[in-house]
């Protein structure tokens, strides 16, 4: 005896295509284009320090100089961690810019200790914030993709 027959089985099909295609789990924080621009923007903070840094004679490259620099962008990164903690289903962002205030802590410790700071390693650290700000507002970007193509 069969419970259901073949037109029950098409129909329930039918009906359960229809109300589950319009249904959708996103998993992804909204895009948002001011979290992108804010994170350019610390991106040239950043990157302007690192050139000021690495053009500034070695003997005239003591911590105290770059002081402010370091507070403020220390500030800006904290603040960008915060937008991005606060936003739902946002944890993989939040975590990439609690990796780039982690790396902007320990060069200013660094610095702070040593009172100075090498060609060398000024030019490594100016490329490694461009990447590691590059895939941040890559991945705000993308979810600005995955909205649209969601839709």
């Amino acid at each position: 005896m069969q419970i259901f027959s073949f037109s029950k089985f098409i129909l329930f099909f039918f009906i359960s295509l229809f109300v589950f295609s319009g249904c959708t789990v996103k998993y992804v924080a909204d895009y948002d284009a001011s979290i992108k621009e804010e994170t350019l923007q610390i991106a040239k903070k950043v990157d302007l320090f690192w050139g000021t840094l690495i053009d500034t004679e070695k003997g005239q490259r003591e911590y105290s100089h770059f002081k402010n620099e370091y507070n403020e962008i220390e500030s800006d990164i904290r603040i960008l961690k915060l937008k991005n903690n606060i936003r739902a289903f946002n944890h993989i962002s939040t975590r990439q810019v609690s990796v780039a205030l982690d790396l902007w802590i320990e060069d200013k410790k660094s610095h702070k200790k040593k009172n100075s700071f090498s060609n060398f390693l000024a030019k490594r650290h100016r490329q490694q914030f461009i990447r590691l700000f590059t895939a941040i507002a890559k991945g705000e970007e993308e979810k600005n993709f995955t909205a649209i193509s969601a839709k």
